[in-house]
Protein backbone atom coordinates (compact mmCIF):
# COMPACT_ATOMS: atom_id res chain seq x y z
CA UNK A 1 0.00 0.00 0.00
CA UNK A 2 1.53 3.39 -0.63
CA UNK A 3 1.65 5.56 1.88
CA UNK A 4 -0.19 8.86 1.32
CA UNK A 5 1.85 11.96 1.14
CA UNK A 6 1.85 15.05 3.73
CA UNK A 7 0.24 18.11 3.17
CA UNK A 8 2.15 20.95 2.88
CA UNK A 9 0.87 24.18 3.95
CA UNK A 10 2.50 28.16 3.47
CA UNK A 11 1.86 29.99 6.44
CA UNK A 12 1.77 33.81 5.83
CA UNK A 13 2.48 36.51 8.53
CA UNK A 14 3.77 40.50 7.24
CA UNK A 15 3.85 41.84 10.97
CA UNK A 16 6.54 44.22 11.38
CA UNK A 17 6.27 43.36 15.22
CA UNK A 18 6.71 39.66 17.61
CA UNK A 19 3.19 39.42 19.72
CA UNK A 20 0.11 37.04 19.41
CA UNK A 21 0.03 36.09 16.41
CA UNK A 22 3.75 35.11 16.09
CA UNK A 23 3.64 33.20 19.39
CA UNK A 24 0.46 31.49 17.86
CA UNK A 25 1.84 30.67 14.80
CA UNK A 26 4.98 28.92 16.91
CA UNK A 27 2.11 26.83 18.77
CA UNK A 28 0.77 26.16 15.32
CA UNK A 29 3.76 25.06 13.71
CA UNK A 30 4.09 21.89 16.54
CA UNK A 31 0.13 20.83 16.03
CA UNK A 32 0.25 20.82 11.42
CA UNK A 33 3.11 19.07 11.79
CA UNK A 34 1.74 16.01 12.43
CA UNK A 35 0.39 15.85 8.98
CA UNK A 36 2.12 18.47 6.78
CA UNK A 37 5.07 19.67 6.06
CA UNK A 38 5.18 23.34 6.47
CA UNK A 39 6.11 26.45 4.92
CA UNK A 40 6.29 30.39 6.19
CA UNK A 41 6.69 33.33 4.48
CA UNK A 42 7.39 36.29 7.12
CA UNK A 43 9.35 39.44 7.15
CA UNK A 44 10.54 39.04 10.89
CA UNK A 45 14.09 37.35 11.45
CA UNK A 46 13.02 36.04 15.01
CA UNK A 47 9.91 34.88 13.72
CA UNK A 48 12.34 33.06 11.03
CA UNK A 49 14.07 31.58 13.71
CA UNK A 50 11.65 30.31 15.87
CA UNK A 51 10.50 28.79 12.77
CA UNK A 52 12.95 26.98 11.58
CA UNK A 53 13.09 25.60 15.39
CA UNK A 54 9.82 24.03 14.64
CA UNK A 55 10.65 22.90 11.50
CA UNK A 56 9.39 24.96 9.14
CA UNK A 57 11.02 25.84 6.00
CA UNK A 58 10.92 29.59 6.34
CA UNK A 59 11.00 32.23 3.27
CA UNK A 60 11.92 35.93 4.66
CA UNK A 61 11.52 38.65 2.42
CA UNK A 62 12.26 42.32 2.96
CA UNK A 63 10.43 44.77 5.47
CA UNK A 64 10.09 47.54 2.95
CA UNK A 65 9.08 49.78 5.75
CA UNK A 66 8.63 52.97 4.41
CA UNK A 67 6.88 51.22 1.45
CA UNK A 68 4.36 48.45 3.07
CA UNK A 69 2.32 47.71 -0.16
CA UNK A 70 5.62 46.83 -2.17
CA UNK A 71 5.93 44.85 1.01
CA UNK A 72 2.17 42.93 0.47
CA UNK A 73 2.98 43.01 -3.35
CA UNK A 74 6.10 41.04 -3.11
CA UNK A 75 4.75 38.47 -0.59
CA UNK A 76 1.64 38.04 -3.06
CA UNK A 77 4.21 36.89 -5.62
CA UNK A 78 6.21 35.13 -3.58
CA UNK A 79 3.20 32.72 -2.22
CA UNK A 80 2.71 32.04 -6.24
CA UNK A 81 6.09 31.23 -6.58
CA UNK A 82 6.31 28.93 -3.58
CA UNK A 83 2.69 27.43 -4.51
CA UNK A 84 4.47 26.01 -7.35
CA UNK A 85 7.63 25.52 -6.68
CA UNK A 86 7.16 23.03 -3.85
CA UNK A 87 3.47 22.25 -4.88
CA UNK A 88 1.57 23.59 -1.73
CA UNK A 89 -2.18 23.35 -1.98
CA UNK A 90 -3.08 24.81 1.17
CA UNK A 91 -2.12 28.85 2.81
CA UNK A 92 -2.66 29.85 5.95
CA UNK A 93 -3.40 33.55 6.03
CA UNK A 94 -3.17 35.67 9.26
CA UNK A 95 -4.10 39.51 9.91
CA UNK A 96 -6.18 42.62 8.43
CA UNK A 97 -3.55 43.70 5.67
CA UNK A 98 -3.00 39.89 4.55
CA UNK A 99 -6.67 39.24 3.90
CA UNK A 100 -5.50 40.71 0.73
CA UNK A 101 -3.85 37.45 -0.50
CA UNK A 102 -7.08 35.88 -0.36
CA UNK A 103 -7.82 37.21 -3.98
CA UNK A 104 -4.58 35.96 -5.54
CA UNK A 105 -4.64 32.70 -3.75
CA UNK A 106 -8.05 31.69 -4.57
CA UNK A 107 -7.53 32.51 -8.59
CA UNK A 108 -4.58 30.11 -8.45
CA UNK A 109 -7.20 27.63 -6.87
CA UNK A 110 -5.38 27.12 -3.95
CA UNK A 111 -7.15 26.43 -0.32
CA UNK A 112 -7.07 29.09 1.91
CA UNK A 113 -7.27 29.07 5.86
CA UNK A 114 -7.85 32.64 7.08
CA UNK A 115 -7.41 33.25 11.04
CA UNK A 116 -9.11 35.83 12.81
CA UNK A 117 -7.84 36.45 16.11
CA UNK A 118 -9.92 39.82 17.10
CA UNK A 119 -12.87 41.82 16.43
CA UNK A 120 -12.75 44.24 13.37
CA UNK A 121 -11.84 46.63 14.93
CA UNK A 122 -12.92 49.44 13.09
CA UNK A 123 -14.49 51.41 15.28
CA UNK A 124 -10.93 52.53 17.06
CA UNK A 125 -9.49 53.90 13.96
CA UNK A 126 -11.67 56.26 12.38
CA UNK A 127 -11.28 55.96 8.63
CA UNK A 128 -10.85 60.14 8.18
CA UNK A 129 -8.27 60.29 10.92
CA UNK A 130 -6.23 56.70 10.32
CA UNK A 131 -7.39 55.51 6.85
CA UNK A 132 -4.26 52.88 6.84
CA UNK A 133 -5.48 51.17 9.99
CA UNK A 134 -8.92 51.46 8.96
CA UNK A 135 -8.64 50.40 5.54
CA UNK A 136 -7.27 47.10 6.22
CA UNK A 137 -9.91 46.22 8.42
CA UNK A 138 -12.53 46.73 6.75
CA UNK A 139 -11.15 44.35 3.79
CA UNK A 140 -10.57 41.80 6.27
CA UNK A 141 -14.76 41.81 6.94
CA UNK A 142 -15.61 41.37 3.29
CA UNK A 143 -12.19 39.66 1.84
CA UNK A 144 -13.18 36.42 4.54
CA UNK A 145 -15.82 35.20 2.07
CA UNK A 146 -12.77 34.23 -0.14
CA UNK A 147 -11.14 32.08 2.48
CA UNK A 148 -12.03 28.22 2.09
CA UNK A 149 -12.20 27.94 6.14
CA UNK A 150 -12.15 31.29 8.52
CA UNK A 151 -10.87 29.66 11.91
CA UNK A 152 -11.36 32.13 14.55
CA UNK A 153 -9.44 31.79 18.35
CA UNK A 154 -12.79 32.38 20.30
CA UNK A 155 -16.51 31.78 20.71
CA UNK A 156 -16.66 35.73 20.84
CA UNK A 157 -14.73 36.77 17.16
CA UNK A 158 -16.88 33.59 15.89
CA UNK A 159 -19.71 35.28 16.79
CA UNK A 160 -18.71 38.36 14.53
CA UNK A 161 -17.89 36.31 11.71
CA UNK A 162 -21.05 33.85 11.33
CA UNK A 163 -23.30 36.07 10.66
CA UNK A 164 -21.07 37.35 7.59
CA UNK A 165 -20.27 33.97 6.43
CA UNK A 166 -22.34 30.54 4.81
CA UNK A 167 -22.79 28.10 7.34
CA UNK A 168 -19.62 26.04 7.86
CA UNK A 169 -17.25 27.94 6.69
CA UNK A 170 -16.46 29.55 10.66
CA UNK A 171 -14.82 27.21 12.61
CA UNK A 172 -14.34 28.40 16.32
CA UNK A 173 -10.46 26.70 17.30
CA UNK A 174 -9.57 28.52 21.03
CA UNK A 175 -5.99 29.29 21.49
CA UNK A 176 -4.59 27.01 23.63
CA UNK A 177 -1.59 26.24 26.22
CA UNK A 178 1.43 24.08 24.31
CA UNK A 179 2.88 23.26 27.73
CA UNK A 180 0.79 22.58 31.08
CA UNK A 181 2.93 24.16 34.06
CA UNK A 182 2.72 21.97 37.14
CA UNK A 183 0.62 22.47 39.83
CA UNK A 184 0.68 25.43 42.14
CA UNK A 185 -1.46 25.99 44.97
CA UNK A 186 -2.18 30.06 45.54
CA UNK A 187 -0.76 31.67 48.48
CA UNK A 188 0.27 35.08 50.02
CA UNK A 189 4.45 36.24 50.38
CA UNK A 190 5.06 35.41 54.01
CA UNK A 191 6.19 38.90 54.34
CA UNK A 192 2.66 39.87 53.78
CA UNK A 193 3.40 41.03 50.56
CA UNK A 194 0.79 40.20 47.56
CA UNK A 195 2.29 40.33 44.75
CA UNK A 196 0.32 41.18 41.66
CA UNK A 197 0.80 40.80 37.93
CA UNK A 198 -0.03 42.19 34.47
CA UNK A 199 1.33 41.07 31.37
CA UNK A 200 0.63 42.73 28.15
CA UNK A 201 1.48 45.33 25.36
CA UNK A 202 1.49 48.87 27.26
CA UNK A 203 -1.38 50.16 24.77
CA UNK A 204 -4.04 52.57 26.28
CA UNK A 205 -7.03 49.93 24.94
CA UNK A 206 -5.17 47.13 27.78
CA UNK A 207 -6.31 49.67 30.79
CA UNK A 208 -3.22 48.83 32.58
CA UNK A 209 -4.28 52.23 33.78
CA UNK A 210 -6.85 51.16 35.82
CA UNK A 211 -4.69 48.65 37.55
CA UNK A 212 -2.33 51.13 38.26
CA UNK A 213 -5.54 53.73 39.90
CA UNK A 214 -6.68 50.56 41.65
CA UNK A 215 -3.60 49.58 43.71
CA UNK A 216 -3.05 53.11 44.51
CA UNK A 217 -2.57 53.73 48.51
CA UNK A 218 -3.32 49.68 48.96
CA UNK A 219 -0.78 48.56 51.84
CA UNK A 220 1.06 45.42 51.32
CA UNK A 221 0.94 44.75 47.66
CA UNK A 222 3.33 45.21 44.98
CA UNK A 223 2.43 45.43 41.45
CA UNK A 224 4.67 44.30 38.32
CA UNK A 225 4.39 45.04 35.29
CA UNK A 226 5.67 43.14 32.13
CA UNK A 227 5.61 44.25 28.64
CA UNK A 228 6.34 47.25 26.27
CA UNK A 229 4.58 49.56 23.98
CA UNK A 230 3.82 53.42 23.37
CA UNK A 231 1.82 54.04 26.58
CA UNK A 232 4.45 53.41 29.11
CA UNK A 233 5.47 56.75 29.85
CA UNK A 234 2.08 57.63 30.75
CA UNK A 235 1.99 54.56 32.57
CA UNK A 236 5.25 55.63 34.63
CA UNK A 237 4.17 59.01 35.36
CA UNK A 238 1.18 57.60 36.53
CA UNK A 239 2.32 54.98 39.03
CA UNK A 240 5.16 57.58 40.36
CA UNK A 241 5.39 56.90 44.00
CA UNK A 242 3.33 53.63 43.91
CA UNK A 243 4.32 50.06 44.43
CA UNK A 244 4.72 49.38 41.19
CA UNK A 245 7.13 48.04 39.32
CA UNK A 246 8.04 47.78 35.27
CA UNK A 247 9.75 44.97 33.96
CA UNK A 248 9.73 45.43 30.28
CA UNK A 249 9.37 42.90 27.54
CA UNK A 250 10.34 40.03 28.65
CA UNK A 251 11.26 37.01 26.45
CA UNK A 252 10.66 34.33 29.27
CA UNK A 253 7.25 35.41 31.78
CA UNK A 254 7.72 31.80 33.26
CA UNK A 255 9.27 33.11 36.45
CA UNK A 256 6.40 36.12 37.01
CA UNK A 257 4.04 33.94 36.91
CA UNK A 258 5.24 31.27 39.30
CA UNK A 259 6.21 34.66 42.01
CA UNK A 260 2.82 36.21 41.69
CA UNK A 261 -0.15 35.75 43.66
CA UNK A 262 -2.59 37.48 41.88
CA UNK A 263 -2.90 38.22 38.01
CA UNK A 264 -4.72 40.96 36.60
CA UNK A 265 -5.91 41.31 32.62
CA UNK A 266 -7.51 45.01 32.89
CA UNK A 267 -8.26 45.04 29.02
CA UNK A 268 -10.73 47.66 27.81
CA UNK A 269 -10.91 45.22 24.31
CA UNK A 270 -11.59 45.30 21.65
CA UNK A 271 -9.64 41.30 22.75
CA UNK A 272 -10.08 38.02 20.50
CA UNK A 273 -9.07 35.44 23.16
CA UNK A 274 -5.94 36.74 25.49
CA UNK A 275 -2.93 34.28 25.30
CA UNK A 276 -1.78 36.08 28.75
CA UNK A 277 -5.39 35.71 30.23
CA UNK A 278 -5.16 31.63 29.70
CA UNK A 279 -1.00 31.56 30.45
CA UNK A 280 -2.10 33.43 34.11
CA UNK A 281 -4.73 30.67 34.73
CA UNK A 282 -2.60 27.77 33.05
CA UNK A 283 -0.35 28.79 36.45
CA UNK A 284 -3.40 27.92 38.66
CA UNK A 285 -3.13 31.86 39.92
CA UNK A 286 -6.33 33.48 40.99
CA UNK A 287 -7.20 36.13 38.20
CA UNK A 288 -9.18 38.99 37.39
CA UNK A 289 -10.39 39.91 34.18
CA UNK A 290 -12.28 42.55 32.97
CA UNK A 291 -15.89 41.63 31.95
CA UNK A 292 -15.09 41.74 28.21
CA UNK A 293 -17.52 38.91 26.48
CA UNK A 294 -14.27 36.62 26.06
CA UNK A 295 -13.70 36.52 29.26
CA UNK A 296 -16.63 35.19 30.01
CA UNK A 297 -16.31 32.50 27.81
CA UNK A 298 -12.87 31.57 29.10
CA UNK A 299 -13.98 31.75 32.88
CA UNK A 300 -17.95 30.35 32.05
CA UNK A 301 -19.38 33.52 33.56
CA UNK A 302 -16.66 34.16 36.12
CA UNK A 303 -16.31 31.16 37.74
CA UNK A 304 -12.78 30.37 36.75
CA UNK A 305 -11.95 34.03 37.72
CA UNK A 306 -13.60 37.26 39.10
CA UNK A 307 -14.88 39.92 36.31
CA UNK A 308 -15.05 43.68 36.65
CA UNK A 309 -17.02 46.15 35.20
CA UNK A 310 -14.68 46.92 32.12
CA UNK A 311 -13.17 50.47 32.85
CA UNK A 312 -14.05 50.67 36.74
CA UNK A 313 -11.03 50.85 38.93
CA UNK A 314 -13.08 50.93 41.93
CA UNK A 315 -14.38 47.82 41.38
CA UNK A 316 -11.34 46.30 40.33
CA UNK A 317 -9.83 47.46 43.55
CA UNK A 318 -12.89 46.14 45.22
CA UNK A 319 -12.31 42.66 43.89
CA UNK A 320 -8.18 42.87 44.44
CA UNK A 321 -9.17 43.40 48.76
CA UNK A 322 -11.92 40.65 48.17
CA UNK A 323 -9.08 38.32 47.02
CA UNK A 324 -5.91 39.47 48.76
CA UNK A 325 -8.27 39.21 51.98
CA UNK A 326 -9.74 35.63 51.53
CA UNK A 327 -7.68 32.71 50.71
CA UNK A 328 -10.42 30.43 50.22
CA UNK A 329 -11.84 32.44 47.65
CA UNK A 330 -7.99 32.45 45.62
CA UNK A 331 -8.04 28.61 46.45
CA UNK A 332 -11.22 27.92 44.43
CA UNK A 333 -10.55 30.48 41.75
CA UNK A 334 -6.64 28.75 40.65
CA UNK A 335 -8.28 25.12 40.88
CA UNK A 336 -10.95 26.00 38.44
CA UNK A 337 -8.96 27.80 35.83
CA UNK A 338 -5.99 24.92 36.16
CA UNK A 339 -9.33 22.98 35.29
CA UNK A 340 -10.77 25.02 32.81
CA UNK A 341 -7.49 25.05 30.90
CA UNK A 342 -7.08 21.29 30.70
CA UNK A 343 -10.89 20.25 29.80
CA UNK A 344 -10.85 23.78 26.95
CA UNK A 345 -7.72 24.68 25.91
CA UNK A 346 -5.13 22.11 26.01
CA UNK A 347 -2.89 20.96 22.78
CA UNK A 348 -4.22 18.05 22.38
CA UNK A 349 -7.71 19.46 22.04
CA UNK A 350 -6.76 22.35 19.61
CA UNK A 351 -4.96 19.84 17.40
CA UNK A 352 -7.64 17.71 16.99
CA UNK A 353 -10.03 20.57 15.48
CA UNK A 354 -6.76 22.08 13.24
CA UNK A 355 -5.90 18.51 11.16
CA UNK A 356 -9.43 18.98 10.34
CA UNK A 357 -9.78 22.73 9.57
CA UNK A 358 -6.52 21.81 7.02
CA UNK A 359 -8.19 18.58 6.02
CA UNK A 360 -5.47 16.42 7.46
CA UNK A 361 -4.88 13.03 7.86
CA UNK A 362 -2.42 12.32 10.57
CA UNK A 363 0.71 10.16 9.40
CA UNK A 364 1.72 9.36 12.58
CA UNK A 365 1.09 9.36 16.54
CA UNK A 366 3.34 12.20 17.39
CA UNK A 367 5.20 12.39 20.32
CA UNK A 368 4.31 16.07 22.28
CA UNK A 369 7.87 16.96 22.97
CA UNK A 370 10.20 16.44 19.77
CA UNK A 371 8.59 17.36 15.78
CA UNK A 372 10.52 16.41 12.89
CA UNK A 373 13.22 15.38 14.53
CA UNK A 374 13.51 19.34 15.75
CA UNK A 375 12.91 20.06 19.70
CA UNK A 376 10.35 23.08 19.49
CA UNK A 377 9.70 24.96 23.02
Amino acid sequence: MTQAKPSRILMIDLGDTMGGVEAYLEALSRVLSEGADLYALCVMEELEQKLKACGVRVIRIPLFSKLRLLRFTVAAIGMIYLAMRYRIRVIQINGFFESTLLIPARLFGLRTVYTRHGPFEIDLFPWYRKPLKYIPRLLSRYLGHLASQVVCVSETVGSLYKPLLPPGKVAVIPNWITLLPTRKMPRLNERGITHILCVGRLEKYKGVQLLIEAVRGLGGVQLTIVGEGAFRRELEKLAAGQPVRFAGFQKDTFPFYRKADIFVMPSLGPEGLPMVSLEAMSHMLPCIFSNLPVHAEITSGGDAALLFRCGDASDLRAKLLHLIECPDERARLAENAYLAIQEKYDESVARDAYLKAFAIVPLTHLEPVAYKGVPCR
